[in-house]
């Protein structure tokens, strides 16, 4: 499997942004192959974009939860440079993931996408999430999975609006009625990579 996670890296392995100008390298890890520096780089981005989204959810914020989520031992990263510093990262694992039919869907599921403040709205994100596209497509997973807060509107509008997702049908605003799935503070989009297979 990560050989063909790093063939389909080899296609797209660096990326130039604008405002200003610099040219990013996008290097594939293994938990086991990431270092304990890389590692801590990753889990303080999260835990500095998004610690409040977290605080304010129904879960709360816990830093060693976290930790243990990101070195499972099926954890995969993408890691994007500026020279030799870490400005962005995607957090991701392949697994099968429940459907509404009575068969699982192989996906490639994004745990987290982040990037240093200082280098957003650069289209870095937006290169990432498309890196990790052609990834699940070269492993022949059907479908990328991410899970969003509700009250995280800018991710939303752009995961639907930029890049083409939309609410998946495990989704609770999808799979529920209006009442249960105000309970929830999360909702789950998807965008299909293959044809959808028949479960007959």
């Amino acid at each position: 499997m990560d050989n063909l996670v790093f063939a389909a890296l080899n296609q797209c392995r660096t990326f130039n942004v604008r405002y200003p100008e610099c040219t990013l390298t996008t290097v594939a890890y293994h938990i086991d192959d990431m270092s304990p520096a890389l590692l801590s780089f990753a889990v303080d981005l999260v835990e500095s974009n998004m610690s409040e989204l977290y605080i304010n959810s129904k879960d709360g914020w816990c830093r060693e939860e976290k930790e243990d989520e990101m070195q499972d031992i099926t954890s995969r990263y993408l890691i994007a440079f500026h020279n030799d510093k870490p400005v962005g990262m995607v957090h991701f694992q392949f697994v099968d993931e429940e459907t509404m039919g009575d068969r699982d869907a192989e996906v490639a599921y994004c745990f987290e996408i982040q990037i240093v403040p200082e280098y957003q709205r650069r289209g870095i994100g937006a290169y990432l999430i498309k890196l990790l596209e052609t990834i699940g497509r070269k492993t022949q997973m059907e479908k990328v999975m991410l899970t969003v807060f509700k009250a995280n509107k800018n991710a939303i509008k752009f995961y639907i609006d930029q890049m083409q997702y939309n609410y998946d049908e495990i989704s609770p605003c999808v799979c529920l009625t209006r009442g249960r799935a105000s309970r929830f503070d999360y909702e789950i989009l998807s965008k299909p990579l293959q044809a959808v297979i028949n479960s007959t």
